[in-house]
Protein backbone atom coordinates (compact mmCIF):
# COMPACT_ATOMS: atom_id res chain seq x y z
CA UNK A 1 0.00 0.00 0.00
CA UNK A 2 1.38 3.39 -1.01
CA UNK A 3 0.98 6.33 1.37
CA UNK A 4 0.86 9.83 -0.11
CA UNK A 5 1.69 12.43 2.56
CA UNK A 6 0.35 15.93 2.03
CA UNK A 7 0.32 19.15 4.09
CA UNK A 8 -2.46 21.70 3.58
CA UNK A 9 -3.53 24.95 5.15
CA UNK A 10 -6.95 26.44 5.59
CA UNK A 11 -7.02 30.20 5.74
CA UNK A 12 -10.11 31.62 7.47
CA UNK A 13 -11.48 35.13 7.90
CA UNK A 14 -13.25 36.85 10.81
CA UNK A 15 -16.59 35.49 9.52
CA UNK A 16 -15.21 31.92 9.55
CA UNK A 17 -15.22 31.72 5.76
CA UNK A 18 -12.39 29.65 4.32
CA UNK A 19 -10.22 30.38 1.31
CA UNK A 20 -10.23 27.68 -1.36
CA UNK A 21 -8.20 27.23 -4.51
CA UNK A 22 -10.02 26.77 -7.83
CA UNK A 23 -8.49 23.48 -8.99
CA UNK A 24 -10.53 22.88 -12.15
CA UNK A 25 -7.47 23.11 -14.39
CA UNK A 26 -5.22 20.97 -12.19
CA UNK A 27 -7.38 18.38 -10.43
CA UNK A 28 -5.95 14.90 -10.08
CA UNK A 29 -9.06 13.31 -8.60
CA UNK A 30 -11.92 15.35 -10.04
CA UNK A 31 -12.39 17.98 -7.34
CA UNK A 32 -13.07 21.57 -8.40
CA UNK A 33 -11.99 23.30 -5.18
CA UNK A 34 -9.35 22.46 -2.60
CA UNK A 35 -7.08 23.67 0.15
CA UNK A 36 -3.66 25.18 -0.50
CA UNK A 37 -0.67 22.89 0.05
CA UNK A 38 0.97 19.87 -1.47
CA UNK A 39 2.94 16.68 -1.23
CA UNK A 40 5.55 16.26 1.51
CA UNK A 41 8.97 15.49 0.04
CA UNK A 42 11.17 12.72 1.48
CA UNK A 43 13.06 14.63 4.16
CA UNK A 44 10.52 17.37 4.88
CA UNK A 45 8.38 17.76 7.95
CA UNK A 46 4.73 18.70 7.32
CA UNK A 47 5.55 22.24 8.50
CA UNK A 48 8.51 22.59 6.10
CA UNK A 49 6.34 21.32 3.25
CA UNK A 50 3.61 23.79 4.10
CA UNK A 51 6.01 26.76 4.12
CA UNK A 52 7.48 25.68 0.75
CA UNK A 53 4.10 25.08 -0.86
CA UNK A 54 2.62 28.40 0.26
CA UNK A 55 5.68 30.19 -1.07
CA UNK A 56 5.27 28.36 -4.40
CA UNK A 57 1.48 28.70 -4.68
CA UNK A 58 0.89 32.15 -3.20
CA UNK A 59 4.36 33.75 -3.20
CA UNK A 60 3.87 34.34 0.52
CA UNK A 61 6.11 33.70 3.54
CA UNK A 62 3.75 32.04 6.01
CA UNK A 63 4.46 32.67 9.68
CA UNK A 64 1.33 32.20 11.80
CA UNK A 65 -0.30 28.82 11.49
CA UNK A 66 -1.52 26.06 13.79
CA UNK A 67 -1.65 22.30 13.31
CA UNK A 68 -5.18 20.93 13.78
CA UNK A 69 -4.86 17.27 12.90
CA UNK A 70 -4.04 14.38 10.63
CA UNK A 71 -6.64 12.82 8.36
CA UNK A 72 -6.25 9.56 6.42
CA UNK A 73 -8.39 8.37 3.55
CA UNK A 74 -8.08 5.95 0.62
CA UNK A 75 -7.73 7.72 -2.72
CA UNK A 76 -7.39 4.60 -4.84
CA UNK A 77 -7.24 0.81 -4.43
CA UNK A 78 -3.60 0.91 -3.44
CA UNK A 79 -3.03 4.48 -2.16
CA UNK A 80 -3.81 6.12 1.17
CA UNK A 81 -3.78 9.89 1.55
CA UNK A 82 -2.20 11.02 4.83
CA UNK A 83 -3.20 14.67 5.20
CA UNK A 84 -1.60 17.01 7.75
CA UNK A 85 -3.93 19.98 8.22
CA UNK A 86 -3.09 23.47 9.46
CA UNK A 87 -5.15 26.64 9.86
CA UNK A 88 -4.25 30.32 9.77
CA UNK A 89 -6.30 33.50 10.18
CA UNK A 90 -6.41 35.54 6.98
CA UNK A 91 -6.25 38.95 8.67
CA UNK A 92 -4.44 41.11 6.10
CA UNK A 93 -2.82 38.27 4.14
CA UNK A 94 -5.27 38.04 1.23
CA UNK A 95 -4.08 41.27 -0.38
CA UNK A 96 -0.49 39.98 -0.18
CA UNK A 97 -1.17 36.66 -1.91
CA UNK A 98 -0.01 36.37 -5.51
CA UNK A 99 -1.53 33.13 -6.75
CA UNK A 100 0.84 31.15 -8.97
CA UNK A 101 -1.11 27.87 -9.01
CA UNK A 102 -4.76 27.17 -9.74
CA UNK A 103 -7.27 29.27 -11.66
CA UNK A 104 -8.46 31.48 -8.83
CA UNK A 105 -9.24 31.55 -5.12
CA UNK A 106 -12.42 32.42 -3.29
CA UNK A 107 -13.85 32.63 0.23
CA UNK A 108 -16.70 30.26 1.12
CA UNK A 109 -18.74 29.65 4.24
CA UNK A 110 -18.40 26.15 5.63
CA UNK A 111 -21.97 25.37 4.56
CA UNK A 112 -21.21 26.56 1.00
CA UNK A 113 -18.00 24.50 0.99
CA UNK A 114 -19.88 21.30 1.83
CA UNK A 115 -21.91 21.75 -1.38
CA UNK A 116 -18.86 22.23 -3.62
CA UNK A 117 -17.14 19.51 -5.61
CA UNK A 118 -14.35 18.73 -3.12
CA UNK A 119 -12.69 15.45 -2.16
CA UNK A 120 -14.34 13.14 0.37
CA UNK A 121 -11.55 13.73 2.91
CA UNK A 122 -11.94 17.51 2.46
CA UNK A 123 -15.64 17.09 3.33
CA UNK A 124 -14.62 15.36 6.58
CA UNK A 125 -12.19 18.18 7.36
CA UNK A 126 -14.89 20.81 6.71
CA UNK A 127 -17.19 19.07 9.19
CA UNK A 128 -14.36 19.19 11.78
CA UNK A 129 -13.76 22.86 11.00
CA UNK A 130 -17.26 23.75 12.13
CA UNK A 131 -16.25 22.87 15.69
CA UNK A 132 -12.61 23.96 15.43
CA UNK A 133 -13.34 27.43 14.05
CA UNK A 134 -16.13 27.83 16.56
CA UNK A 135 -13.38 27.80 19.19
CA UNK A 136 -11.24 30.43 17.39
CA UNK A 137 -11.76 34.15 17.29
Amino acid sequence: MKIRKVAVIIFYDENKRILLQDRRNMSKVGEEWGFFGGEIKNTETPEECLLREIKEELNFDLKDFKYIGEYKAPISENTILDLFVFISPLKNKLSKFKQDEGRDMKLFTLDETEKLKITSVDKIIVKSLKKILGDYK
